[in-house]
C-alpha cells in the first residue's frame, strides 16, 4: 500500500497491487484503489489479505482462474468451500461474505476476468453485506459495476 497526501496533508492509504487492463477500464471507482474504506474491496481485512497474497502470486492465475480456486486455496479441502458458501446464507456470518467479495474482486483486478459461478457468488455476498449493513454507497457500486462487466 502507498501512503498519498491529499492537497489537506492528510494520508489516504491507496491499494499497491497491480491491476489489469479490462479492471482499470471499467472498474474506475476510487473505491477500488482504496486500502481503508470497511466496505471497499481491499479496504477490509479480508480483501487486503486475498489481494496481498495473490498480487505475489499472480504468475499462477490466468484466464481460466476462478473464483472458486481463490478461495479453495484457503482451505485444505476444496471441498470446504461449499461450506464458507453456505455461510452466506447465514446472516450473521459476513466475513464469508466479505472473503468472497475480495476472492471475486482480487481475480478482476489481476486477471481482467470473472468466471460466471464467481460472478454468481460475489453478487450474492454483496446481497448478503447489505442485508447485513444497510444500503453502503461502496457496495452498490461494487454491484452495479459487476453487472455491467462483460
Amino acid at each position: 500500500m502507498d501512503d498519498e497526501f491529499t492537497d489537506s496533508g492528510t494520508s489516504e492509504t491507496r491499494v499497491d497491487a497491480p491491476a489489469d487492463d479490462a479492471f482499470t477500464d471499467h472498474f474506475t471507482s476510487p473505491i477500488y484503489d482504496d486500502a481503508e474504506g470497511e466496505f471497499a474491496p481491499f479496504g477490509n481485512d479480508e480483501g487486503a489479505d486475498l489481494l496481498a497474497e495473490w498480487a505475489e502470486r499472480v504468475d499462477e492465475l490466468g484466464p481460466t482462474s476462478t473464483v472458486r480456486d481463490l478461495l479453495a486455496d484457503g482451505f485444505d479441502d476444496p471441498a470446504d468451500v461449499d461450506g464458507l458458501i453456505a455461510d452466506l446464507d447465514t446472516e450473521d456470518d459476513v466475513d464469508a461474505a466479505f472473503i468472497i467479495v475480495g476472492a471475486g474482486f482480487t481475480l478482476l483486478r489481476l486477471t481482467g476476468q470473472i468466471d460466471d459461478e464467481g460472478r454468481r457468488l460475489v453478487l450474492r455476498a454483496l446481497s448478503t453485506l447489505e442485508l447485513s449493513y444497510g444500503e453502503q454507497p461502496e457496495l452498490t457500486r461494487m454491484r452495479d459495476d459487476l453487472e455491467s462487466f462483460v
